[in-house]
């Protein structure tokens, strides 16, 4: 429910006001006028060497403020609040003696609000401070709509998160049932994308979402025949041939989405098979024609696939997939993403060890 209540008509008698200037007489007749107006929490300030002490402490809503003041004089002072970013700046009114248009449009520059000149009104002053104050009230009151307006798209995008993991565990849990090397391997590659993914500069948000999408690099298993995909031994190169179709088939699968995690999935399902130097397959694509969520699924696939027992090979120690690895560097892989790889290879193995057959 978004924050609507109006701002109450007298809330602003308990805004800080805070009054900086070095003539007492002065700071003494707008206390007073302000009292008599039925504001409650007022500071005078007639020392301006203790101005911006002052300020800091006690955090005025709306500063009047004096230019021509000795020692520290009110653009020092405004200066200094520019300089520190300060949002009083917008909440200065400056009561000032000055009939030059310099100065006024100086101080414009520096961001006050509003202009009071001597001898001054003390109508206008209290209308001035009235309008700034609601202005200052409703102002934070949209802030507060802003950060409830925000708090409910994050919890929404939090909930949408949680249902589009759902869904790739579901898919998941459907490709067990297919091929049994399906299972840890895909949780161990899912953690190398996203690993080596922020090594590469990507942001969170991208590496999250490499990281549901290259679990399903291989989906389009679904669609090959159990006899050639569990066979024992060495494919025919008739065999092989109709492997090589998951890539299209588990494109074909995820295509059509508009779900950010399945379009990359689409993307990583048809080129993680492709090789830098343009051997490889479906497309046969070279170089960066290879998306990067391919290029660098390829290399997480390769290397689990090596470090794995297979019924036609025995595991390789991750120091000889590694080396496998940056020999193919340029040739099977891109470079960059090999030296990547290189880089958090002690935080792969953790997730090998995490994660073992």
């Amino acid at each position: 429910m978004i924050i609507s209540d109006p701002v109450h008509p007298e809330l602003y008698k308990l805004t800080k006001i805070m009054i900086i200037d070095d003539v007492r007489a002065n700071t003494l007749l707008l206390e007073k006028l302000f009292t008599l107006e039925g504001y409650s929490n007022i500071s005078v300030i007639d020392d301006p060497e203790r101005a911006l002490q002052a300020i800091q402490e006690e955090a005025p809503e709306v500063l009047l403020l004096d230019l021509n003041m000795p020692t520290v004089s009110g653009f020092d002072i405004l200066m200094r609040l520019n300089e520190q970013k300060s949002p009083l700046v917008s909440s200065v009114i400056i009561i000032t003696a000055y009939q030059d248009s310099v100065f006024l449009h100086r101080a414009l520059r520096l961001g006050v609000r509003d202009f009071l000149t001597k001898p001054f009104d003390p109508v206008e002053i209290v209308h001035k401070v009235k309008l700034l104050t609601e202005a200052n009230q409703q102002r934070r009151l949209q802030e507060a709509q802003t950060r409830h307006v925000e708090s409910l798209l994050q919890q929404h995008i939090f909930e949408l998160e949680e249902l589009q993991q759902e869904y790739v565990q579901r898919l998941l849990q459907t490709m067990k049932h297919k091929d049994n090397e399906t299972g840890k391997h895909l949780l161990r590659i899912s953690n190398y994308v996203y690993i080596l993914a922020k090594r590469m500069g990507l942001d969170e948000n991208a590496c999250h979402k490499l990281k549901l999408a290259s679990a399903l690099h291989d989906i389009g298993k679904l669609s090959i025949p159990d006899h050639i995909l569990h066979k024992e031994g060495k494919l025919t190169a008739e065999e092989f041939e109709v492997i090589k179709e998951h890539t299209t088939k588990g494109a074909a699968l995820l295509a059509g989405s508009r779900n950010g995690v399945l379009i990359l999935a689409e993307s990583i399902a048809l080129t993680h098979h492709e090789k830098w130097d343009g051997s490889g397959y479906p497309q046969a694509l070279r170089g960066e024609e290879i998306p990067l969520e391919g290029r660098i699924t390829a290399v997480c696939d390769v290397f689990d696939a090596l470090i794995s027992k297979r019924s036609y090979k025995a595991a390789w120690s991750g120091e000889e997939a590694l080396a496998e690895l940056q020999r193919q560097s340029g040739l099977h892989f891109d470079p960059e993403v090999v030296r990547a790889f290189s880089d958090v290879y002690a935080e792969i193995l953790n997730i090998r060890d995490k994660w073992l057959d």
